[in-house]
């Protein structure tokens, strides 16, 4: 360990989570740490993509006379914990870190640190000690969740990562997180989940809109109480393959028509609420 990167603190408690306080140059922060965006293809990562145009004036900022910044906050992952290590001394403790890895996950600092790989500003920083990726989330959200820019869905798509037994407590967002995950779904990659999506995709949708047109209809029709959340997907995934296949132009431009927009999703499943209603949809 004598060539691993050190950085002298100490260790005390932030509510009921034990933390490493210290202080060091921006662009050591930088070079240890990560940003754990959302990828939409694979599902992994959690958090909104980095906005550069952010970073770049906190970076104009920082670099003023008179600036600061409250301590960025960061978790040592228990899954890197290979990488890191907290040596407890009588009264300060040091952080040390092996070179050449990122074992510091951006939990509240992204867009503070975005710009900063050349900067030797000090600054002064807060590391969650040995929390898991799902503790971490649930951190972030707790954080962030009221935060500008953070979207709606990426808030949702949160919730429905972090809600134990999705299927019975938030069906809406089950359906529509399988709407969107399920390769035979009309909707297969097809809604926005707030963070990085693959070039040339067309989102149609967002996570937010989907599930909350999906929720007056399961609000409205009692269909999860009668039939499971099971049965609630096969009947929403049939009836859309039925809409895009009938208003197929409309479906394939969605630039142009408001079929998948806000009004087509709230109108078109307050139309499959009434079939319901009126017993015209097969069980």
């Amino acid at each position: 360990m004598k060539t691993w990167i050190k950085i002298r603190g100490m260790v005390g408690k932030c509510g009921d989570r034990e933390v490493f306080l210290g202080f060091s140059p921006a662009k050591t922060l930088q070079s240890l740490s990560f940003a754990d965006v959302l990828d939409e293809e694979t599902g992994f990562g959690y958090q909104r993509p980095v906005n550069y145009q952010h970073s770049q004036d906190f970076k104009k900022y920082i670099s003023k006379p008179g600036s600061s910044t409250i301590p960025l906050t960061f978790n040592l992952r228990s899954e890197l914990k290979p990488n890191w290590e907290i040596q407890k001394l009588s009264k300060q403790a040091i952080l040390l870190i092996k070179p050449n890895t990122k074992s510091l996950a951006q939990v509240d600092c992204q867009h503070r640190l975005g710009s900063l790989e050349d900067h030797s500003v000090p600054l002064a920083f807060m590391a969650f000690i040995g929390l898991n990726v799902r503790e971490e989330m649930a951190m972030f959200v707790t954080i962030n969740s009221k935060a500008k820019g953070l979207s709606s869905s990426l808030t949702d798509f949160h919730q429905s990562n972090l809600i134990n037994d999705i299927v019975a407590n938030a069906p809406h967002l089950f359906i529509s997180r399988k709407l969107n995950d399920d390769p035979s779904s009309p909707w297969f990659k097809m809604i926005k989940l707030g963070g990085n999506s693959t070039s040339g995709l067309k989102r149609k949708t967002s996570l937010r809109m989907m599930q909350k047109s999906i929720q007056r209809y399961l609000i409205k029709t009692h269909f999860v109480e009668k039939h499971g959340a099971e049965k609630s997907y096969e009947v929403i995934a049939d009836y859309w393959r039925a809409v895009s296949k009938v208003f197929n132009k409309e479906w394939n431009d969605q630039r142009h028509y408001l079929l998948t927009k806000g009004i087509g999703l709230y109108a078109l499943m307050n139309l499959l609420s009434d079939y319901v209603l009126e017993k015209k949809v097969g069980l």
